[in-house]
């Protein structure tokens, strides 16, 4: 038997095993980058649908308080239709809040919280059409000015967009950081 055949070389057989852990490390490594990299990508994508939501929502409960005012104050059917389709556009966003928040216990509660202060709200708008037909334009409009409930929804909306934009940026700190460690050792 040749000692000097590469068969037999230990320093051949220590390189090979050396190379082998060497592309067994760089497919992990591979991998878990790959993981970081779906999971800030989900969950960048999931916070911008939480803002586009929340933007909706919060710019259909102004447009809700207006025409419900407008409404009110004329009786013009005109603003009892945007009324409505402030009412569908509000739900909708809601809705599409809720199914993106299957995951995250943090944002279930707060699209929970969100849900029934916008349930105050329709119940306010509600309110002052009853008041309306029962006490006159201007009780109906007074208790309108003093309601609370779309300011509140408000607050709560931007509480929400806050939680999903800061859930975003950490996503990102993490696999910036995770990538930092990876550069180091590669």
């Amino acid at each position: 038997m040749d000692l000097t055949s590469a068969e037999d070389s230990k320093f051949i057989r220590v390189l090979a095993i050396l190379a082998a852990a060497v592309i067994c490390l760089s497919i992990c490594f591979r991998f878990v980058l790959n993981h970081t990299l779906n999971r800030v990508n989900n969950s960048v994508t999931g916070g911008l649908i939480v803002v586009e939501n929340v933007d909706s929502i919060l710019d259909n409960l102004d447009r809700l308080n207006n025409n419900q005012r407008a409404y009110l104050s004329t009786g013009d059917d005109r603003f009892s239709e945007e009324v409505a389709e402030s009412v569908i556009a509000i739900s909708s966003n809601l809705e599409a809040l809720k199914r993106i928040s299957v995951k995250g216990e943090p944002l279930q509660r707060r699209i929970t919280t969100l849900s029934h202060q916008i349930d105050w709200v329709l119940d306010a708008m509600e309110k002052t059409y009853e008041i309306q037909q029962s006490a006159g334009t201007a009780v109906a409009i007074a208790l309108l000015d003093n309601d609370e409930s779309v300011t509140q929804a408000k607050m709560d909306a931007m509480s929400l967009k806050k939680l999903a934009t800061d859930g975003m940026f950490d996503r990102v700190r993490t696999e910036r950081r995770m990538r930092s460690v990876l550069d180091v050792l590669f």
